[in-house]
């Protein structure tokens, strides 16, 4: 996608937009938002959690130096983590009342070097190489391949020369995406309305990724087992497999959700910032 988008594709991110943009501020309103790990879905918390946590802070490597940007920040999760570890943190999402979750929790946890933008990850407002380092977790999936390409767009935009970029992004070729693709299938073959999402395989985000001026230099990939519709004692026992197994490059295949680690390569031509006009 280059240049100026075509005026159906501009529509279509536009109605999708709108719907997100509706689904969240409801999904805002409950009593569990704050609890969001992984954005709009239910964890179960294991030393697996902790452990791909773990590895996705280590991936941004905060310093005190640093201007972050928090690509869809929801309620401020990874503000929570990292806002005292870094010069200025800030977060863009979508939703107004994401925005207000994030703000009662960063008053509440008295964290000060924050910035909070009501804001598309397609269309950020910021100018070219304004951050250090930037973050997104679980946003990706809910946006189609246009979308996506746009927001990784604006990433590698906004992200300095020889910055980072640490995304976390669902696996298609996961046993849970894969099951995501046959009830979308049926859904569609019933004429039923199933929550849009879309699950993609790495070389997707690799070829993306390096046309846009940035490259993968790390990535994992772990939550082989979590999902499976087996009883928590079964589904624990396998996440202690996956434990022993988690160096395996197999792993890095199948596993639910990636950790990208992106550097913006000052070599490359830089995408420009798309006209949706």
């Amino acid at each position: 996608m280059t240049g100026i988008l075509d005026k159906q594709r501009v529509e279509i991110m536009k109605t999708t937009t709108r719907f997100w943009k509706d689904w969240w501020n409801e999904f805002a309103k409950r009593p569990g938002a704050d609890r969001e790990a992984d954005r709009g879905t239910s964890l179960r918390i294991t030393e697996l959690d902790r452990r791909s946590e773990q590895q996705f802070f280590e991936a941004v490597d905060p310093k005190s130096t640093d201007f972050v940007l928090d690509a869809g920040c929801g309620t401020g999760a990874n503000i929570s983590k990292i806002g005292d570890k870094v010069a200025e943190i800030v977060g863009v999402d979508l939703s107004e009342e994401m925005i207000k979750r994030a703000e009662q929790r960063i008053a509440t946890e008295s964290i000060k070097n924050v910035r909070l933008v009501l804001g598309d990850v397609t269309q950020l407002e910021f100018p070219s190489g304004a951050f250090d380092k930037v973050i997104c977790t679980s946003v990706l999936q809910y946006l189609n391949d246009d979308e996506c390409e746009a927001a990784l767009r604006e990433m590698v935009r906004v992200c300095k020369d020889g910055g980072t970029i640490v995304i976390h992004a669902k696996n298609r070729t996961s046993l849970y995406g894969v099951s995501r693709t046959v009830v979308q299938f049926v859904g569609r073959l019933f004429r039923r309305r199933t929550t849009p999402d879309y699950y993609r395989r790495r070389v997707w985000y690799e070829r993306t990724i390096n046309r846009l001026g940035g490259r993968i230099v790390d990535y994992d990939s772990f939550w082989i087992f979590a999902f499976l519709p087996l009883p928590g004692s079964v589904v624990r026992r396998l996440l202690e497999l996956e434990m022993l197994l988690v160096k395996g490059k197999w792993l890095k295949k199948f596993g639910l959700n990636y950790k990208m680690t992106v550097r913006v390569d000052s070599k490359t031509p830089r995408a420009t910032k798309p006209d949706f006009s």
